[in-house]
């Protein structure tokens, strides 16, 4: 087999077990809670003028140094309501994840191992809108700060830096329901650690 052919069919393997995994978190949360939590017992506007929401969410990593293979991102953001602004409202906050990346090759008598560990801080703005239903909360926004991305390549050298720092500019959208006056699910998607996370919200500030 083609060295082409073996990375075509790790890549092919590696987004079939991102999509397991993000499924499975999904329904581990989901689990988590009880019948009674689904009771449409959310707050009218989770993200009005004044409300601080913090946020933990996992999902499939974004590289940011050349990383290749699986890459699983953990993401933790806050999320305060400052203005109110048409029918919605809009949040500052910030946010830290951190990914990590490895990558096993194997041909002939040639074997090696890359592994990428990145973490990254971001200033982020977002505009929220309920869309008048009871615990939802629905936004969208852009944010900027930097990466920095440690790399191990196994005594195989591609000449790349063992450390690496650059600028990170995010764009996302995201939707929260909140099952109670404090806990709800999130999911996230865009470009800022992760292609997309799923996690929890807990809403500190009223």
């Amino acid at each position: 087999m083609e060295m082409s052919d073996l990375q075509t069919l790790n890549k092919i393997k590696t987004l079939k077990m991102r999509n397991r995994i993000v499924i499975i978190f999904f329904f581990v949360i989901l689990a988590g809670f009880p019948y009674q939590s689904f009771s449409g017992n959310g707050p009218e506007d989770p993200e009005g003028q004044g409300s601080g929401i913090l946020g933990f969410g996992f999902g499939p990593g974004i590289p940011f140094y050349g990383g290749s293979g699986f890459g699983p991102a953990i993401v933790v953001h806050y999320d305060h309501s400052i203005w109110r602004v048409g029918p919605g409202s809009i949040s500052l906050g910030g946010q830290i994840g951190t990914s990590f990346f490895w990558y096993n090759y194997s041909h002939a008598d040639l074997q090696y191992k890359y592994s990428w560990t990145n973490l990254g801080f971001v200033f982020r703005g977002a505009y929220h809108y309920g869309w008048k239903v009871q615990g939802l909360d629905t936004y969208g926004g852009f944010g900027a700060g930097t990466w920095f991305s440690m790399y191990n390549n196994g005594g195989y050298d591609e000449g790349k830096k063992p450390s690496h720092i650059g600028f990170l500019p995010t764009a996302f959208i995201g939707g929260s329901y909140f099952f109670n006056d404090l806990i709800g699910l999130n999911a996230e998607f865009g470009f800022n650690f992760a292609y997309a996370t799923i996690g929890l919200n807990f809403r500190l500030v009223k």
